[in-house]
């Protein structure tokens, strides 16, 4: 197989109308009706949980599945004193100069 970019291949069930894009909240596991909230909710929470699954989606495909021009990366740090988890998500994108895009594979 090779990279496909199309958005429903990385995140099950995306859709757009012209106007809107629309993910139903099954898609990102990790997040909750409530954490999604416009006016309750936790950006946080929500940025998090997106960055999750689109690692989880990535690191589960085969290399030659990948795009070779944007990588992803996660690493994750324990707290020894307080046991808590420090995760960092780096996204890199190989870009054009003329207009700053995403560059085609």
């Amino acid at each position: 197989m090779a990279f496909d970019p199309q958005p429903d291949t990385w995140l099950a069930n995306w859709s757009e109308d012209g106007v809107d894009i629309t993910l139903p909240l099954a898609t990102i596991p990790e997040l909750t009706a409530a954490e999604a909230d416009g006016v309750s909710g936790d950006i946080r929470k929500i940025i998090w949980a997106i960055c999750h699954e689109l690692y989880s989606v990535w690191s589960g495909k085969a290399a030659a599945d990948r795009p070779a021009k944007m990588l992803m990366f996660k690493s994750s740090l324990v707290d020894d004193t307080d046991g808590s988890v420090q995760e960092t998500y780096t996204f890199r994108f190989e870009t054009e100069i003329s207009g700053q895009e995403v560059e085609a594979e």
